[in-house]
């Protein structure tokens, strides 16, 4: 038996059903064809590219914009890169290991060796003087003054009269210097016994008292040996502290050889007084210079050559050589067989004290280098 109101259920129930269904079937339908949507746009690269924002160029990709690979390549060769001018990393790597490297210490002198004795006495760029104190340096051989081109082998001597052989030919002048102290002279003997030429005392500088006086026997000794033809050359012992000192005396020669005509030179003999004291000691090396630069140079204004005397001791250890050796003369005093005395010599006083033939008292040997008369 059916119910009254069962029919009419029946009939408000489909209707609802079949529109949920329809509603349902129609959001699939959406979501299918979004999803097909979005897959043609992960797949399709132009719309992918269409879709991506293109970058602004920068200028430097606007100035490589259309440039090939054989432009590129140009470039590379004209600009002569390297790879490791691309190699921006490590710069600056090493830039930070640079700023935390510690400073590297600044090595040291390199310590030099102190030549000994025995090495400079056999190196031939040392000489040894011995002061007056008897202390003993060795100083370095100038390369400023010329050095003696003699050679001593060539040498002879007979009864104490010495002769120097160049070529096979004679090459010297034999002389000897004569004072007061040499007593009476017979010039006619000397000139007999082959003496060339003398060298006489004009006068001396007290080393006390500072007066200048003229040797007892000059007068007699220069007359004589011009008479007797002997060439003739004189010497001044000097005792000047100062300048003036020493052009007073030049000036005290000059005057007492206004008389002669003579063809040897004028000598500068300063020397410390043997076992005594004298003026000349408070002096240093420079300022005994000036005094021989001042006489020598105001003697050769006169028109006279000069010569400066002295041992190698007194030229090299007392004097400032450097000047003095290049523009003078020099008349060295040394009694050993061969001198070691480094720079040139024009004459050399090789024998004091002699026994000389003529003469009454002692006297010294000399060799002349040079032959005066034709200068």
């Amino acid at each position: 038996m059916r119910l009254p109101d069962d029919e009419d259920e029946r009939g408000v129930g489909a209707p609802v059903v079949y529109t949920i269904i329809g509603v349902s079937v129609f959001i699939l339908i959406v979501l299918a064809a979004v999803m097909v949507s979005d897959s043609r746009r992960t797949t399709d690269p132009a719309r992918r590219a269409a879709s991506t924002p293109t970058p602004t160029p920068t200028k430097e990709a606007e100035m490589y914009q259309g440039q090939s690979d054989a432009d590129f390549e140009m470039l590379y060769r004209e600009n002569k890169l390297r790879s490791e001018d691309l190699d921006f990393w490590d710069m600056y790597s090493g830039r930070d290991a640079d700023i935390q490297a510690e400073p590297s210490p600044t090595p040291g002198p390199t310590p030099t060796h102190e030549p000994t004795p025995e090495e400079m006495a056999a190196d031939g760029k040392h000489t040894k003087v011995t002061y007056r104190d008897g202390t003993e340096e060795w100083l370095e051989i100038s390369e400023n003054i010329p050095l003696y081109s003699y050679d001593l082998t060539n040498l002879k001597i007979t009864a104490g009269k010495m002769e120097y052989y160049q070529d096979g030919v004679k090459n010297s002048w034999l002389g000897v210097d004569l004072s007061k102290d040499s007593g009476q002279v017979d010039f006619e003997a000397l000139k007999g016994a082959g003496v060339d030429f003398v060298m006489l005392r004009l006068g001396s500088r007290g080393y006390e008292t500072g007066l200048v006086s003229l040797d007892e026997n000059f007068v007699a000794n220069i007359t004589a040996a011009q008479n007797a033809g002997l060439e003739v050359g004189v010497y001044f012992f000097s005792q000047a502290v100062s300048v003036e000192e020493a052009v007073e005396e030049a000036q005290f020669v000059i005057s007492n050889l206004a008389p002669y005509r003579i063809t040897y030179p004028v000598a500068f003999d300063m020397e410390y007084i043997v076992n005594d004291e004298a003026r000349i000691d408070i002096l240093d090396k420079d300022k005994k210079s000036q005094i021989a630069e001042a006489f020598l140079s105001t003697i050769e204004k006169e028109g006279y050559r000069t010569i400066l005397y002295g041992s190698k001791n007194w030229l090299l250890g007392e004097l400032m050589p450097d000047k003095l050796l290049k523009d003078y003369d020099v008349w060295l005093n040394d009694q050993s067989p061969v001198p070691d005395y480094p720079y040139q010599f024009k004459m050399w006083k090789y024998a004091a004290e002699q026994i000389v033939t003529g003469v009454e008292g002692k006297a010294s040997y000399t060799i002349s280098f040079v032959d005066y008369t034709r200068k």
